[in-house]
């Protein structure tokens, strides 16, 4: 049995990956402590799924200003040092993950390195191309120290994690060495995300797409909003599901009246990761309506995966990422940023549902070549490789 503690700045309810790898953990027989944000609006349990909870004093950062978000890292960093500094003491952890953002937060994890630990570092994002996606690339000095930060922390833990080849490809450019990597594909957990059979119909009055997750302009909603608006002249029925919560959840509200779609737009604040399912399977077509940056181009977007793995259709922005794993097959792929093709894709879509029907079933490759099964087992091997011999042959 080997003694974990995973460390995320966000809450353990909110983070999908986080939370299939630490259940995973538990199932072997791994014994495991996470140190996270508390629960949003809500008192938060102290064990959850077999592993212990340790909060954060302060929730969720939501807002814009730099500084601010850059004190509240800091904050968690620090708060994470002295928490690891009294577990380690108690605990004497054999493995110590951070999962980014902040890469710098890997450094928090120091005392237990000095006293053994190994340290992974899950690199969830890239984060001199997210800096640039939303602040712009105007000051070239911040995104060189952001990536000087970045190899830095990798060149600390013992093992990284990317979350895909693309995403691998990248920090090697950075100049990351490939050999510290493993790789470890976002997808979702199939105990939740099941495919279930669902009578398509000919006609279809009350066609229904769906957006989910990070309620942002640099995730296209506004994008999907506007062709949203263009298809809704041929098909006037049409409604429009958006779940999430973002910096831009306001301003999409207001952009749906602007537009004179908010009757036929529902918006909800993020709903239980165990209640999602539902609402992706009560959807006709799923949306992912990335516009093109250096960020975006290396996103493998979890719900494009998730609504794949529930077997509703996609329509998706062409980026670098996503045709590496799907073709043009297997999801109806248009240009990003591109709101009058888009509009057009959805009323072709809902007018011609054994196009529906073909995307869906091509889409099972998919979910056939990449599966949690496959992926949770590479998850084992990583760790294990870290682990003493004798450790790890005693399994």
């Amino acid at each position: 049995m080997a003694r974990i503690c995973t460390v995320m700045f966000n809450d353990y309810y909110s983070d999908a990956r986080v939370r299939r790898e630490i259940e995973a953990f538990v199932s072997r027989g791994d014994e495991v402590d996470c140190i996270c944000l508390p629960k949003p609006g809500g008192e938060s349990v102290r064990n959850l799924f077999g592993a212990r909870l340790y909060f954060h004093f302060l929730g969720k950062f939501q807002g814009r200003n730099r500084a601010w978000y850059l004190v509240r890292h800091l904050l968690f960093m620090l708060d994470v040092f002295f928490k690891l500094c009294r577990l380690q003491i108690k605990r004497r952890y054999d493995v110590i993950l951070i999962h980014t953002l902040p890469d710098y937060l890997v450094f928090a994890a120091a005392f237990p390195k000095i006293f053994g630990a190994k340290i992974v570092l899950d690199v969830h994002e890239l984060m001199p191309e997210i800096y640039s996606s939303k602040y712009g690339t105007g000051n070239r000095l911040i995104i060189e120290f952001l990536t000087w930060v970045e190899k830095l922390s990798i060149a600390f833990a013992d093992k990284a994690i990317a979350v895909h080849e693309p995403h691998l490809e990248a920090l090697i450019k950075h100049g990351n060495p490939p050999e510290k990597f493993g790789v470890l594909l976002n997808v979702p957990d199939p105990k939740l995300f099941q495919r279930r059979v669902r009578l398509r119909r000919s006609v279809r009055p009350n066609f229904k797409l769906i957006y989910h997750g990070t309620i942002a302009k640099r995730n296209g909603v506004d994008i999907a909003l506007r062709a949203f608006a263009l298809a809704k002249r041929k098909i006037p029925d049409m409604q429009f599901c958006v779940i999430g919560r973002g910096d831009d959840f306001d301003a999409s509200v207001e952009l749906a009246k602007q537009l004179e779609i908010d009757n036929s737009v529902e918006f909800m604040r993020a709903v239980p990761l165990e209640d999602l399912p539902s609402y992706l399977t009560d959807a006709d077509l799923g949306i992912v309506s990335y516009p093109y940056d250096d960020f975006t181009r290396y996103m493998l977007p979890v719900k494009l995966m998730e609504y794949v793995a529930v077997g509703i259709p996609v329509i998706v922005s062409r980026l670098h990422s996503i045709t590496a794993y799907f073709d043009e097959t297997m999801v109806r792929y248009v240009e990003p940023g591109d709101e009058v093709e888009l509009a057009n894709q959805i009323v072709h879509l809902c007018r011609n549902p054994e196009e529906l029907e073909k995307l869906v079933m091509n889409a099972t490759k998919f979910t056939e070549q990449h599966n949690w099964e496959k992926e949770r087992q590479r998850l084992f091997d990583l760790f294990d490789s870290l682990l003493a011999p004798a450790f790890s042959q005693s399994r």
